[in-house]
Protein backbone atom coordinates (compact mmCIF):
# COMPACT_ATOMS: atom_id res chain seq x y z
CA UNK A 1 0.00 0.00 0.00
CA UNK A 2 2.78 2.38 0.96
CA UNK A 3 4.70 1.64 -2.25
CA UNK A 4 1.55 2.35 -4.25
CA UNK A 5 1.30 5.75 -2.61
CA UNK A 6 4.96 6.59 -3.16
CA UNK A 7 5.75 5.35 -6.65
CA UNK A 8 4.14 6.15 -9.99
CA UNK A 9 4.78 8.62 -12.78
CA UNK A 10 5.74 11.04 -10.03
CA UNK A 11 7.77 9.72 -7.10
CA UNK A 12 6.54 11.21 -3.85
CA UNK A 13 8.97 11.61 -0.93
CA UNK A 14 7.98 9.62 2.14
CA UNK A 15 7.91 12.83 4.19
CA UNK A 16 4.98 14.04 2.05
CA UNK A 17 2.79 11.04 2.90
CA UNK A 18 1.61 12.30 6.28
CA UNK A 19 1.66 16.04 5.51
CA UNK A 20 1.22 16.40 1.75
CA UNK A 21 1.33 19.83 0.21
CA UNK A 22 0.95 21.34 -3.24
CA UNK A 23 0.95 18.99 -6.18
CA UNK A 24 1.84 16.03 -3.94
CA UNK A 25 -1.38 16.54 -1.98
CA UNK A 26 -3.41 16.51 -5.18
CA UNK A 27 -1.69 13.38 -6.50
CA UNK A 28 -2.03 11.52 -3.20
CA UNK A 29 -5.59 12.50 -2.31
CA UNK A 30 -7.21 12.57 -5.75
CA UNK A 31 -5.32 9.99 -7.78
CA UNK A 32 -3.34 7.42 -5.80
CA UNK A 33 -5.49 7.00 -2.69
CA UNK A 34 -8.76 6.40 -4.60
CA UNK A 35 -6.98 4.09 -7.06
CA UNK A 36 -5.46 2.03 -4.24
CA UNK A 37 -8.81 1.96 -2.44
CA UNK A 38 -10.47 0.60 -5.59
CA UNK A 39 -7.69 -2.00 -6.01
CA UNK A 40 -8.22 -3.22 -2.44
CA UNK A 41 -11.99 -3.34 -2.92
CA UNK A 42 -11.64 -5.26 -6.18
CA UNK A 43 -9.43 -7.81 -4.42
CA UNK A 44 -11.99 -8.18 -1.63
CA UNK A 45 -14.85 -8.58 -4.11
CA UNK A 46 -12.98 -11.15 -6.19
CA UNK A 47 -12.00 -13.21 -3.15
CA UNK A 48 -15.55 -13.13 -1.80
CA UNK A 49 -16.93 -14.12 -5.20
CA UNK A 50 -14.47 -17.00 -5.39
CA UNK A 51 -15.47 -18.24 -1.94
CA UNK A 52 -19.16 -18.04 -2.88
CA UNK A 53 -18.49 -19.94 -6.12
CA UNK A 54 -16.66 -22.67 -4.20
CA UNK A 55 -19.52 -22.88 -1.72
CA UNK A 56 -22.23 -23.02 -4.39
CA UNK A 57 -20.47 -25.72 -6.38
CA UNK A 58 -19.37 -27.55 -3.22
CA UNK A 59 -15.85 -27.82 -4.54
CA UNK A 60 -12.93 -26.14 -2.76
CA UNK A 61 -10.76 -26.34 -5.89
CA UNK A 62 -13.10 -24.41 -8.18
CA UNK A 63 -11.95 -21.04 -9.39
CA UNK A 64 -13.21 -18.81 -12.21
CA UNK A 65 -10.75 -20.36 -14.65
CA UNK A 66 -11.66 -23.97 -13.89
CA UNK A 67 -15.40 -23.23 -13.98
CA UNK A 68 -15.18 -21.39 -17.31
CA UNK A 69 -16.46 -18.16 -15.78
CA UNK A 70 -13.37 -16.09 -16.60
CA UNK A 71 -13.11 -17.20 -20.22
CA UNK A 72 -16.87 -16.74 -20.69
CA UNK A 73 -16.60 -13.17 -19.46
CA UNK A 74 -13.58 -12.51 -21.66
CA UNK A 75 -15.53 -13.85 -24.64
CA UNK A 76 -18.41 -11.45 -23.99
CA UNK A 77 -16.08 -8.49 -23.63
CA UNK A 78 -14.12 -9.29 -26.80
CA UNK A 79 -17.34 -10.04 -28.70
CA UNK A 80 -18.55 -6.50 -28.13
CA UNK A 81 -15.31 -5.17 -29.63
CA UNK A 82 -15.75 -7.46 -32.64
CA UNK A 83 -19.28 -6.17 -33.20
CA UNK A 84 -17.98 -2.62 -32.96
CA UNK A 85 -15.22 -3.38 -35.46
CA UNK A 86 -17.65 -4.86 -37.98
CA UNK A 87 -19.76 -1.67 -38.00
CA UNK A 88 -22.95 -3.64 -37.50
CA UNK A 89 -26.15 -1.70 -36.82
CA UNK A 90 -26.06 -2.74 -33.17
CA UNK A 91 -22.54 -1.52 -32.50
CA UNK A 92 -23.98 0.46 -29.57
CA UNK A 93 -23.60 -2.79 -27.65
CA UNK A 94 -20.08 -1.64 -26.70
CA UNK A 95 -21.72 0.56 -24.07
CA UNK A 96 -23.20 -2.55 -22.49
CA UNK A 97 -19.93 -4.45 -22.53
CA UNK A 98 -19.89 -5.18 -18.77
CA UNK A 99 -23.40 -6.62 -18.98
CA UNK A 100 -22.55 -8.74 -22.04
CA UNK A 101 -19.43 -10.01 -20.28
CA UNK A 102 -21.47 -10.78 -17.15
CA UNK A 103 -24.10 -12.60 -19.23
CA UNK A 104 -21.56 -14.76 -21.06
CA UNK A 105 -19.68 -15.48 -17.82
CA UNK A 106 -22.93 -16.58 -16.20
CA UNK A 107 -23.79 -18.67 -19.26
CA UNK A 108 -20.40 -20.40 -19.12
CA UNK A 109 -20.84 -21.12 -15.41
CA UNK A 110 -24.35 -22.51 -15.94
CA UNK A 111 -23.12 -24.79 -18.73
CA UNK A 112 -20.39 -26.06 -16.40
CA UNK A 113 -22.96 -26.68 -13.64
CA UNK A 114 -25.24 -28.56 -16.05
CA UNK A 115 -22.36 -30.78 -17.13
CA UNK A 116 -21.38 -31.32 -13.50
CA UNK A 117 -24.91 -32.29 -12.42
CA UNK A 118 -24.99 -35.04 -15.01
CA UNK A 119 -21.44 -36.25 -14.43
CA UNK A 120 -20.73 -35.72 -10.76
CA UNK A 121 -17.72 -34.20 -9.03
CA UNK A 122 -15.10 -35.00 -11.66
CA UNK A 123 -17.51 -34.06 -14.44
CA UNK A 124 -17.80 -30.59 -12.95
CA UNK A 125 -14.06 -30.04 -13.17
CA UNK A 126 -13.70 -31.62 -16.62
CA UNK A 127 -16.79 -29.77 -17.88
CA UNK A 128 -15.43 -26.50 -16.54
CA UNK A 129 -12.09 -27.01 -18.23
CA UNK A 130 -13.90 -27.92 -21.46
CA UNK A 131 -16.10 -24.80 -21.31
CA UNK A 132 -13.05 -22.71 -20.48
CA UNK A 133 -11.15 -24.06 -23.49
CA UNK A 134 -14.09 -23.46 -25.83
CA UNK A 135 -14.55 -19.85 -24.77
CA UNK A 136 -10.78 -19.23 -24.70
CA UNK A 137 -10.54 -20.59 -28.24
CA UNK A 138 -13.32 -18.27 -29.37
CA UNK A 139 -11.52 -15.33 -27.76
CA UNK A 140 -8.31 -16.29 -29.59
CA UNK A 141 -10.14 -16.52 -32.93
CA UNK A 142 -11.78 -13.12 -32.43
CA UNK A 143 -8.48 -11.51 -31.40
CA UNK A 144 -6.77 -13.02 -34.46
CA UNK A 145 -9.47 -11.71 -36.79
CA UNK A 146 -9.31 -8.27 -35.21
CA UNK A 147 -5.52 -8.00 -35.35
CA UNK A 148 -5.42 -9.23 -38.96
CA UNK A 149 -8.02 -6.72 -40.10
CA UNK A 150 -6.80 -3.77 -38.03
CA UNK A 151 -3.12 -4.21 -37.10
CA UNK A 152 -2.88 -0.59 -35.91
CA UNK A 153 -5.28 -1.28 -33.03
CA UNK A 154 -3.38 -2.23 -29.87
CA UNK A 155 -3.95 -5.86 -28.94
CA UNK A 156 -6.64 -6.53 -26.37
CA UNK A 157 -4.53 -9.25 -24.78
CA UNK A 158 -3.06 -6.89 -22.20
CA UNK A 159 -6.50 -5.40 -21.60
CA UNK A 160 -7.83 -8.90 -20.84
CA UNK A 161 -5.13 -9.36 -18.20
CA UNK A 162 -6.69 -6.57 -16.18
CA UNK A 163 -5.93 -2.97 -15.44
CA UNK A 164 -6.87 -0.60 -12.68
CA UNK A 165 -6.95 2.76 -14.32
CA UNK A 166 -6.84 5.99 -12.44
CA UNK A 167 -10.19 6.37 -10.74
CA UNK A 168 -11.75 8.97 -8.50
CA UNK A 169 -13.52 8.92 -5.18
CA UNK A 170 -16.92 8.51 -6.88
CA UNK A 171 -15.83 5.14 -8.29
CA UNK A 172 -14.42 4.13 -4.92
CA UNK A 173 -17.67 4.98 -3.13
CA UNK A 174 -19.83 3.10 -5.67
CA UNK A 175 -17.54 0.08 -5.50
CA UNK A 176 -17.50 0.14 -1.69
CA UNK A 177 -21.31 0.10 -1.63
CA UNK A 178 -21.26 -2.88 -3.99
CA UNK A 179 -18.66 -4.60 -1.79
CA UNK A 180 -20.80 -4.08 1.30
CA UNK A 181 -23.85 -5.54 -0.46
CA UNK A 182 -21.86 -8.50 -1.73
CA UNK A 183 -20.44 -9.19 1.71
CA UNK A 184 -23.89 -8.93 3.29
CA UNK A 185 -25.47 -11.36 0.82
CA UNK A 186 -22.54 -13.77 0.96
CA UNK A 187 -22.82 -14.01 4.74
CA UNK A 188 -26.58 -14.56 4.76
Amino acid sequence: FLLGLLYGDVTIPISEIFHPSGVYAYILLNIRLPTLTVAILIGAILSTSGAVLQMLLRNPLVDPYISGTASGGAFGAVLTYLLLMLNLPFSWIIYFQPFVAFFTATLATLITIMIGKKSGYLGLVIGGVLVSFIFSSLVTVILSVMSAKYPQIPPLTFWLLGDISVVGWFNAIILSLFAILLLYFSLS
